[in-house]
């Protein structure tokens, strides 16, 4: 009897074993080419700077993963995950437009970030980062002058918070 009991309490454990290796080459196989999307759209920091395509992309890509778990409709999971991909790799271009667009911007951020900003100054951080992300949702939506003037404005707030930082760092004695 207790034999009985450990084959079957082991051929059950096997069997969900079997069951969630297949599951996850299921997702594997779905998911595949939006992850890496999704991957090289985070490398060029899309989400700040392709703000737009990367929240739709990113509600596609949960609602399918919902999809996947819940056992839902394959063919509806695929196509979710589909425009998911589009989306990150317009994402993606956005980004790499804003790198461009934004140049004095983003030095100006690495600059604040290298003075912990976010640590020391993070209401301002905060601020600030809003700012660019209005200006990256402004060149997504193709308006070129109103993006290129209000990353303009980015850069002053952005060397104010690295100052920011600096003093509050020196006084925390760090």
């Amino acid at each position: 009897m207790l034999n009985r009991f450990v084959v079957l309490t082991v051929s059950l454990f096997f069997a969900g074993f079997a069951v969630a290796q297949n599951q996850q080459a299921v997702r594997d196989q779905l998911f595949g080419e939006v992850d890496a999307s999704k991957q090289a759209a985070e490398a060029v920091h899309a989400p700040v700077l392709g703000p737009t395509a990367y929240a739709e992309a990113m509600k596609l890509y949960a609602s399918a993963g919902d999809e996947l778990e819940k056992g839902k409709d394959l063919d509806r999971v695929r196509e979710e995950v589909g425009e998911a991909k589009g989306l990150f790799d317009r994402a993606t271009e956005a980004a790499k437009l804003a790198q461009v667009t934004f140049a004095d911007a983003l030095t100006a951020r690495a600059a604040a970030e290298k003075a912990e900003a976010a640590k020391y100054a993070e209401r301002d951080w905060q601020r600030v980062e809003a700012v660019l992300r209005e200006a990256a949702t402004e060149l997504e939506g193709g308006n070129m002058n109103r993006a290129t003037k209000t990353a303009t404005d980015a850069v002053e707030d952005y060397r104010k918070v690295e100052a920011k930082a600096i003093n509050a760092r020196a006084k925390a004695g760090a």
